[in-house]
């Protein structure tokens, strides 16, 4: 026997048995969660600590899926993506692991996938290609003589996306500053400063020390045969032997090195910086074996933070030590962090935030904490944890292998963080004894290890590092001899001629795949009844197992709400269950939702049918235990029913804190905001959704926001009226997903709570349309691009499995190389809906014009494109994968919900994988002269660099400042 159990575990927190093996030859060791959930996953990680700042664990993480000895084609690692049926299927660096992890359902697709990276990570392409060091790292790219020098690479550029947000800034000084002269110190995703510094020889050396069985910890998970993963295992552990030295991730912990910490971040050039700085407060809290103190940190951080009514959030709003305040318990890796940080500060302003923390802080030790709030905190969280046990909406088994990771890496027990419920009751057991109150005062309070950090806003420092940047670069390209520069040029069109290059066919043929004989078009059933409500309303019910959990979602028809209702809207549904009501203030309201419910939220759902009909509802949801159902429709009612808008002051806090969320998913999502946005001038559904959420929500936040502290706006009373003309009987549909035996009691609960509502008549059914049509730029303090495009192709081509066929060719083949393998950018996006909706989009860029000229040459590739019987089943596979995928108890029933109201049946579903069995690339060919037209007409916008959108700026008709 090559693998040795070492020990067996019960896991009833995650419906498992614990399996822990260990390999006789290398000491590598296998962790089996043994269970019936056919979702199976694999996950192998590697102790990767950085050394400095060069980006070298982020970049070999790409890069070994570049091609390997079993499978030498350029990407396996896409190729596999198209013809598999996967669940999931990354990878990810972190500060001192990185991980492989894929699921699939289909036991075959499993093992495929399992081959696949097992290869790519043991035995990559990377040792004699250069190549693959270029063009996921970095190089320098010169193809002309006359050309400016420039630095290319997918890590490269994702990383300057990356460090354009203060907040990653923050996290990044605090752990350089918290934990010097340690691995945490560094960047393990990358500075691009220190990209360009890392040679082949030392990725070469870092990837034979660390990428070795005796330094690999795999996690297999669900229902499957051990000893086929064995197996597998064994190819690559055979005659490895061990290693004499293991990696270590234990560190000594030293005392800071000054009290504050200062840097500077990005805005825009001309942007007035006055109270755009960030200051955050940092703590070290626990080592792995400290299990109890970093679950307990969890609740702390909810009882101190969790809503604006939070003892120590409430101190730093109303003390204006900042417009929004976060906190987090940071996983660093060994170690664990607890920070505070306030966004829209001024530096100056460090001593008084420090007071309040201490002051506030000592207060709750010195009176005790509310035991309601306690009691409050520990039951979210472990709703939380309780319905995460049960989701099927991400694959079980890869987020329990990050949490076993989370002591596991560092040579303790890997079962720790799957005895969830032990260490919660624990903790709510030692609650009555003080311990939060002992935690914050030696973990905090008397805390040496500790670090003040300031962030000051600078106007235009990434233009000017930019110029810097390509102003040295332009420097080496004169100082260097004739023969290196055309040693560049050489080896930058070599790298664009392997781009360029298709794969040889025996090596593609090499890749595993699924068969025809492997693909269905089943579809299981997502039950849904309907019965009366009210008079013209509906009751839904879709019956699910749901681990004694109800989910109630009440749908407000908006049928008859103009277009221009929909900014207020979109601002009135993240008031709800933040503000007073008649019967609690708002301290009182957030500590009933938190100690009864798992969370009751506002939002706006908009359908358009196969006719074309848009159908909009504004949207309550809620969710509990089912012990605590009258609680649950009691708080919702009271919410949807009572709740006040005349607290300027709370109003001011949340908004700032909706434009502080909107602001952060510029840093991280502006792909999507793109995307929606360049719909929203050629689609009405898009531009309800704009205006709900996107660049027009944004900027009327801003606008309310300032009028709010002018205390010029009767928002108040626009927020009143938008509430009484939503409660009304002729508008409310129910949906509850849950047990049969329990539909009648929710229905007749929540007929008798909304009994009182006015029953009046909708008007007459709105008219929505598209906003103006026109190219957009809108400039940010980034280095990258987001470059979108939007069309209706409803008229043009229709939605189809032939279509979604090719939408697949585009995102993992042509968008794919043309975008990220040879334009450098991180990703791109390519969707085409049921409604007509096409969207492209391309994330972390480092171009603009460039791609966009991808898109228009869309048609070309449609035209030219011919697909092998191989080629086309792999795009089929991959376009029925999406379709796989499990769904959670909650979204099976909105599933049904949604499907009902866009009138698609199972049958659809059923004929639509049909069609995409029998795509014929014939027809696809003769798509093409459709998609010119479709990509004409298309709109578009970008979210990006003030200086390549002013040296592009004959491409928009209208250019604007983001923020």
């Amino acid at each position: 026997m090559v693998f040795k159990k070492i020990e067996t575990q019960e896991l009833p927190d995650v419906h498992s048995q614990g399996h822990l093996y260990k390999h006789i030859e290398t000491g590598a060791q296998v962790l089996h969660l043994a269970n019936d959930d056919t979702n199976k996953s694999f996950t192998i990680g590697f102790k990767t600590p950085p050394y400095n700042d060069n980006g070298i664990t982020h970049i070999l993480e790409h890069s070994v899926l570049n091609g390997s000895k079993k499978y030498p084609s350029k990407e396996p690692f896409v190729e596999l993506i198209k013809g598999s049926l996967n669940t999931f299927v990354n990878a990810m660096t972190f500060s001192d692991k990185t991980i492989y992890p894929v699921a699939s359902t289909n036991e075959k697709d499993f093992g495929h996938l399992v081959d696949v990276y097992l290869d790519a990570v043991f035995q990559p392409k990377l040792y004699e290609d250069p190549q693959i060091l270029a063009q996921e790292g970095w190089h320098y790219h010169l193809e002309n003589e006359e050309d400016d020098l420039i630095y290319k690479g997918v890590v490269y550029n994702e990383m300057k996306g990356a460090a354009a947000s203060p907040e990653g800034q923050i996290y990044d000084h605090i752990l350089a500053q918290l934990y010097p002269n340690t691995v945490y110190s560094k960047n393990s995703g990358g500075d691009p400063k220190a990209i360009p510094t890392l040679t082949h020889e030392e990725f070469i050396a870092y990837h034979q020390m660390h990428y070795h069985p005796s330094n690999s910890l795999t996690i297999v998970y669900g229902d499957l045969d051990i000893t086929t993963v064995f197996n597998k295992l064994e190819e690559y552990f055979t005659g490895m032997g061990e290693q004499e030295e293991a990696v270590d991730l234990s560190i000594e912990l030293t005392q800071p090195k000054d009290a504050v910490y200062t840097d500077t971040y990005s805005i825009t050039a001309g942007d007035d910086p006055n109270d755009k700085d960030y200051l955050a407060l940092a703590w070290h809290g626990a080592l792995p074996d400290e299990t109890l103190d970093i679950f307990g940190f969890e609740v702390l951080d909810e009882i101190l933070f969790g809503n604006n009514q939070s003892p120590l959030k409430i101190a730093l709003l109303d003390a204006e030590i900042g417009g929004d305040i976060n906190s987090d318990v940071s996983d660093i890796g060994y170690p664990t962090a607890f920070m505070i940080m306030a966004k829209y500060s001024s530096a100056d302003k460090m001593p008084k935030f420090k007071e309040v923390v201490q002051e506030t802080l000592t207060d709750l030790v010195d009176k005790g904490i509310e035991k309601e709030r306690i009691e409050a905190a520990l039951n979210k969280i472990t709703f939380q944890t309780r319905e995460a046990a049960i989701s099927e909406d991400n694959p079980r088994g890869v987020i329990y292998a990050i949490q076993v990771f989370n002591t596991w890496l560092y040579e303790k027990n890997p079962f720790t963080n799957l005895h969830f419920n032990h260490y919660l009751n624990e903790l709510s057991k030692r609650a009555e004894e003080g311990y939060f109150e002992e935690l914050i005062q030696r973990k905090l309070i008397d805390n040496d290890l500790f670090k003040q950090i300031i962030l000051k806003a600078e106007p235009g420092k990434s233009d000017k590092q930019e110029a810097e940047t390509l102003e040295k670069l332009q420097d080496y390209k004169e100082k260097i001899s004739d023969d290196e520069r055309q040693r560049i040029i050489k080896e930058t069109r070599a790298l664009i001629k392997r781009q360029e290059t298709p794969d040889d066919p025996e090596a593609l043929a090499k890749i595993p795949t699924l068969k025809r004989e492997d693909l269905t078009t089943e579809e299981p059933d997502y039950p849904i009844e309907e019965e009366a409500f009210n008079e013209d309303t509906s009751f839904y019910h879709a019956e699910q197992f749901t681990s004694g959990i109800d989910y109630i979602d009440l749908y407000f028809d908006i049928e008859d709400f103009e277009a221009d209702e929909y900014t207020l809207l979109g601002y009135f549904s993240h008031l709800l269950g933040k503000l007073a009501t008649d019967n609690y203030d708002e301290a009182a309201l957030q500590t009933e939702m938190d100690t009864h419910t798992g969370g009751i939220y506002g939002s706006v759902s908009i359908y358009e049918d196969v006719e074309g009909r848009i159908k909009p509802f504004f949207k309550i949801s809620g969710k509990a235990l089912t012990a605590s159902l009258k609680n649950l429709i009691g708080l919702m009612k009271e919410i949807a029913m009572h709740t006040q808008f005349d607290n300027r002051a709370e109003l001011v806090k949340i908004t700032q804190r909706l434009i502080s969320n909107f602001e952060n998913k510029i840093n991280f999502s502006s792909h999507a905001i793109v995307a929606n946005r360049a719909l929203s001038q050629v689609k009405a559904t898009a531009k309800l959704s704009e205006q709900l959420g996107g660049i027009d929500q944004f900027n009327y936040l801003k606008s309310i926001r300032d009028d709010l502290k002018a205390g010029s706006t009767d928002i108040s009373e626009q927020l009143t009226h938008l509430l009484n003309k939503l409660m009304n009987k002729q508008r409310l549909n129910v949906l509850y997903t849950g047990d049969a035996d329990r539909k009648d009691a929710v229905k007749s609960a929540l007929k008798d709570a909304f009994a009182s509502l006015p029953s009046d008549s909708l008007g007459e059914r709105a008219v929505y349309k598209a906003g103006t049509k026109q190219s957009e730029a809108f400039v940010t303090a980034q280095d990258v691009n987001y470059v979108g495009l939007g069309s209706d192709a409803k008229e043009q081509i229709d939605f189809s499995g032939e279509t979604q066929v090719l939408s697949t060719a585009f995102r993992f083949d042509y968008l794919w190389n043309e975008i990220r393998v040879k334009g450098g950018a991180y990703g791109s996006l390519y969707r085409h809906t049921r409604n007509g909706s096409v969207a492209l989009a391309s994330y972390r860029d480092p171009n603009i014009k460039k791609t966009l000229d991808v898109y228009t040459a869309i048609p070309d590739y449609v035209k030219g494109l011919k697909l092998s019987e191989s080629e086309l089943l792999k795009y089929i596979i991959g376009t029925l994968s999406p379709l796989e995928q499990p769904k959670s108890a909650h979204s099976k029933g909105l599933t049904a919900f949604n499907r009902l109201q866009r009138h698609i049946s199972k049958d659809a579903i059923v004929q639509l994988k049909k069609e995409i069995l029998e795509t014929n690339p014939d027809k696809l060919q003769a798509l093409h002269e459709d998609f010119r037209t479709v990509i004409d007409s298309g709109s578009v916008v970008v979210i990006g660099n003030k200086t390549q959108i002013e040296n592009e700026k004959e491409l928009f008709d209208k250019v604007y400042e983001l923020y």
